[in-house]
């Protein structure tokens, strides 16, 4: 984002300009015009400072509130691709071990990518409310506060993409629990899913009923394509497992987001405009203290000269003209 630039600033006090100090011992009308504005424009500028590095703080503060939520979900998801990779590796061995582990393993996961949405859609929410107030600080910037060191903030983070992940979570959910069921009433069809997966060698009547009784279940589908699946769910795991590492690492370090860093930048730049006009304005005063200190000195020259001229007037008048003058 471009910062507003210092003369933006400067356009608030009448006759902000150089802060060289002034020699000459005079005021010009602009000069005593920013002297009259300074004050309120300080106080003003001062009050804006403070609010953007409040505005910049709270950000961080939520931010790390929500990094926190994240690194307890992160260690949820983690935890469920961990109990699916079991589910897969039971399969061969207990059908009903395996169900179970799935199933967690899906429900876990659907806790955890609910808590996601949830926690990312309040920090959007509340740095939306953070950049209109800080619209309302800056209002003479031009630049789109949704654009934050040059890239557009995404409010509604991969919304679908974790949406669809719930859904089918939920979806696995209910059939492993209606697998789990039906391989408790039909241990017979437990016994085929298990030749299935070991050997492949089961007859086609019974392959049907497999794969029409635990559909969309580790048991319904071969040695081949197990191993395939439980590659993939590794892979799935280790991006959980390193997105998780890299919340703990900003939650440790306390790294500060790009809109309080952005926030933060603004207000130095107005603090360093703010110190500027200040030098000047003291110079300015001591000008003005210098020009009001000669004229109250001819002043009271002029007062001296009068009263010896008045008393002169009267000696003259009492007494004649001295000699020689008459």
């Amino acid at each position: 984002m471009n910062h507003p630039t210092e003369k933006e600033y400067e356009a608030h006090v009448g006759g902000a300009g150089s802060t060289e100090e002034v020699e000459e011992d005079a005021l010009t009308d602009e000069e005593l015009e920013f002297l009259k504005q300074f004050p309120s424009w300080k106080k003003d500028a001062e009050e804006r400072i403070r609010k953007l590095y409040a505005i910049a703080d709270s950000i961080d503060k939520s931010h790390q509130k929500a990094t926190k939520t994240n690194v307890v979900s992160k260690s949820a998801s983690v935890v469920s691709g961990i109990m699916s990779l079991m589910g897969l590796a039971l399969a061969p061995v207990t059908a009903g071990g395996s169900l179970m582990f799935t199933a967690a393993g899906a429900g876990l996961g659907v806790v955890a990518g609910v808590t996601n949405i949830v926690t990312n859609v309040k920090e959007n929410s509340r740095n939306k409310r953070a950049l209109a107030q800080a619209n309302q600080i800056m209002p003479s910037s031009e630049e789109d506060l949704e654009y934050v060191g040059g890239k557009k903030m995404a409010y509604v983070t991969a919304t679908g993409e974790v949406v669809y992940k719930c859904g089918r979570a939920w979806e696995t959910l209910g059939m492993n629990a209606r697998a789990l069921k039906l391989s408790k009433t039909h241990p017979h069809l437990t016994s085929a899913a298990k030749k299935l997966i070991t050997s492949g060698q089961v007859s086609a009547q019974s392959n049907r009923q497999v794969q029409k009784a635990f559909e969309g279940t580790a048991l319904a589908i071969s040695k081949g394509a197990l191993i395939a699946n439980g590659v993939l769910t590794s892979f799935f795991l280790a991006q959980d497992i390193h997105s998780l590492y890299e919340d703990l690492k900003d939650l440790k370090a306390g790294t500060p987001t790009e809109l309080a860093k952005e926030l933060r930048e603004r207000a130095e730049v107005l603090d360093r405009v703010l110190s500027e006009h200040t030098r000047r304005y003291k110079s300015l005063k001591k000008v003005r203290a210098r020009v009001w200190k000669g004229e109250r000195v001819c002043v009271c020259v002029c007062v001296c000269v009068c009263v010896c001229v008045r008393s002169n007037v009267s000696h003259h008048m009492a007494y004649g003209s001295p000699r020689g003058l008459s």
